[in-house]
């Protein structure tokens, strides 16, 4: 009986201790691993980047008219394959048409009274006086501004080419000046012409890089102000006509244009893929009235948290999976990455990518999920 409570007694201290010591070790072997375990860098440079994201058209636009009215017309349906410029749909266009009709009979009266002013004595006056003044603004300009470096340019390559004709009829000279017949005295004469050049091309560089003259400047500054003085004094009437002509013009082009924004077209080749408005409906400006995407070019659109931008680079090949299509095997490439992140409302930081489809898929659709698998970073072990 002595001998069993030994022996239980026994067993249980053994137990203890192999407790504590278990313990023990754990808790170091716990510690030592710690950081390589539960590092996050540590942890996830084993991982692949795998992100999802959604199929959308490369192209794709809601249009809408630039002002408000009711459709008169809609000219294609869903699912409608258009080409460039092809009429969509128009708006109302009666009261348009005749306010550019009305714009049209204004503009005519007004050059009307501006023909039968110009037939009066100061139409000649008039116009001497404005071509006078044009052309002493000009010369004040021109003068104010000094030479163009073009000019300084062309005064120097004059220059240096009189500079190389003297150079040369210098030593032709040279080279015959002891000799007592008619080819030394002709280039004796030539070399007399070329310093004559080479004094005028000089006085012309001079002119050239020279800063314009105060005086000079004065007097062209009282010229303009001469002309714009005779010019004032003409009779007002005309150029009050011609200003209403000028106005009168740009209402009429106004009302042309607002008359061509009345009618949508087809900013790009594409297919009609909703109907936002029938015909007879209001719509006001800025609303959409259809849909236009250009189907044969998808690519997907994802978000990448902040540890998956660090490792993808742009042009890598990608492999994607489309799960609706039993998971439906595809080759991307990555295109762009934004430089500037998407913040959520609970603080998570993410990176707008987008990937180019490299083989269109029939069976494709806008706003199919994607699963996009990027190759592991480069130099990191496989696991």
């Amino acid at each position: 009986m002595r001998r069993s409570l030994f022996a239980v007694v026994g067993a249980a201290l053994l137990l203890l201790v192999i407790a504590l010591l278990g313990q023990r070790w754990f808790a170091r072997t716990s510690r030592e691993l710690a950081p390589a375990a539960l590092g996050e860098s540590s942890g996830r440079e084993l991982e692949q980047v795998v992100a999802s994201g959604t199929l959308l058209p490369a192209r794709w636009k809601k249009l809408s008219f630039s002002s408000g009215g009711m459709l008169s017309s809609l000219d294609v349906g869903v699912g409608a394959e258009v080409a460039v410029g092809q009429k969509l749909a128009s708006l109302e266009t009666r009261e348009l048409e005749l306010a550019v009709a009305l714009a049209a009979n204004q503009l005519e009266a007004q050059e009307a009274v501006l023909a039968a002013l110009e037939q009066g004595p100061s139409s000649a006056e008039f116009m001497a006086a404005q071509a006078s003044y044009d052309a002493a603004v000009a010369a004040y300009e021109k003068l104010r501004a000094g030479p163009s470096p073009e000019e300084i340019t062309m005064a120097e390559a004059d220059l240096k080419k009189a500079e190389e004709a003297v150079r040369r009829a210098q030593g032709a000279y040279d080279a015959v000046r002891n000799l007592p017949d008619i080819g030394a005295r002709r280039e004796s004469v030539e070399l007399q012409e070329a310093t004559l050049d080479y004094e005028r091309a000089k006085a012309q560089y001079a002119l050239a890089v020279a800063k314009p003259d105060q005086a000079e400047l004065k007097q062209a500054e009282s010229q303009v102000a001469a002309a714009k003085a005779r010019l004032d004094a003409l009779p007002a009437e005309l150029r009050a006509a011609q200003s209403a002509v000028a106005r009168a013009e740009l209402d009429v082009q106004s009302a042309q244009l607002a008359l061509e924004q009345a009618t949508l077209s087809a900013p790009f080749a594409a297919t009609v893929t909703t109907l936002h408005v029938q015909p007879g409906d209001m719509i006001s400006a800025g609303s959409p009235v259809l849909t236009l995407a250009d189907l044969g070019e998808l690519q997907v659109e994802l978000d990448l948290d902040e540890w998956g931008v660090a490792n993808v680079r742009l042009n890598q090949s990608v492999d994607l999976a489309i799960p609706s299509l039993d998971n439906l095997s595809l080759r991307g490439r990555l295109v762009s990455v934004a430089t500037e992140p998407t913040t959520s409302a609970v603080g998570a930081v993410s990176y707008k990518a987008l990937v180019v489809v490299e083989k269109q898929e029939p069976a494709l659709r806008w706003g199919m999920t994607a699963t996009v698998k990027f190759p592991r970073p480069t130099g990191r072990a496989e696991g």
